[in-house]
């Protein structure tokens, strides 16, 4: 994938789309076993609204023209993020360039872009994190923590989305010292509570899904949903998020995958058609209207 737009998508063939059953997500480390492997099936309910998780990886400028032509305007995508925000809770991740770029004063170009585009996300009622890469807990923390103090002081985000996350428990205290340092750090407007994304890609290890608010627990080129561990029993089946990419016959089988979902409980999801030879959240999913339709439709019939 391109460097500011580096994201743990695990790049495999599109396989048959299953709604239920075993398989599907995992993240792109060697290391990262599957959590799922003797599991017992525990069945996840649904006890609040649904909401999006959506990569907005783009520029928040895009161009036209050269020289006395030369014009810039909003990108469509976070414009359409920010439209369809009042329908469905909705939070959107943010990568200026593989994490933030550098506080300047006075702000750069790209630190001026992204705290005006942040601006109008907020101003739709979006909550915005900002995206940090961990290496698997590889990285040093001290840069983690570096990248995660950036964004506290010059990009006015609502959280931060650990990218890249191990599976595995004895990694725990490394991504609950990184996300203390969100809790610390960053205070989002308005008396809104600060939030902590984690992408293992996978189940995760209890103690690491304890560090988060939001748990990425698929992301995959694929529809299927994986039976969550017993040893998973007691996190909250709403603070798991599913994104599934290049899904071609989208547009015919996300209703179906979004019902599914809903009815197991997960908390957020996306779903994009995007990632055929690019980067799948450089651009929005063209269904993205649709999406928070049935989302939208989902929440209200249990109302």
């Amino acid at each position: 994938m391109l460097k500011n737009l580096r994201h743990a998508g695990l790049w495999i063939g599109l396989t048959a789309l299953l709604l239920s059953g075993c398989g599907g997500g995992g993240g792109t480390s060697a290391s990262a076993d599957s959590a799922t492997t003797g599991a017992t099936p525990v069945a996840l309910k649904r006890t609040t609204p649904m909401g999006v998780l959506v990569p907005l990886y783009g520029y928040p400028l895009v161009s036209s023209g050269s020289g006395a032509t030369y014009t810039t305007s909003e990108n469509p995508a976070w414009t359409e993020v920010a439209a369809n925000a009042a329908a469905v809770p909705t939070v959107a991740i943010i990568n200026p360039q593989n994490g933030p770029v550098a506080c300047t004063t006075p702000p750069s170009a790209t630190l001026s872009a992204f705290t005006q585009g942040i601006g109008q996300l907020h101003a739709a009622g979006v909550k915005v994190l900002g995206y940090v890469h961990t290496s698997y807990g590889s990285r040093a923390l001290s840069l983690v923590q570096q990248d995660v103090q950036t964004y506290a002081q010059c990009y006015g985000v609502d959280g931060v989305f650990f990218d890249e996350v191990s599976n595995k428990g004895s990694l725990a205290s490394y991504y609950a010292a990184a996300a203390a340092t969100v809790r610390k750090d960053i205070q989002p407007g308005s008396g809104q509570a600060v939030l902590v994304a984690i992408n293992p890609g996978t189940y995760p290890d209890l103690s690491i899904a304890q560090t988060a608010d939001i748990t990425v627990m698929h992301e995959s080129a694929d529809l299927n949903l994986p039976a969550a561990p017993a040893s998973l029993a007691s996190y909250p089946s709403a603070k798991f998020a599913y994104l599934a990419l290049g899904i071609s016959n989208l547009t015919q089988t996300q209703a179906a995958a979004l019902s599914s979902l809903y009815q197991q409980g997960v908390g957020y999801v996306y779903l994009t058609d995007q990632g055929s030879g690019n980067d799948p959240w450089a651009k929005l999913s063209t269904s993205y209207p649709a999406q928070i339709q049935i989302i939208q439709a989902l929440n209200q019939s249990k109302n």
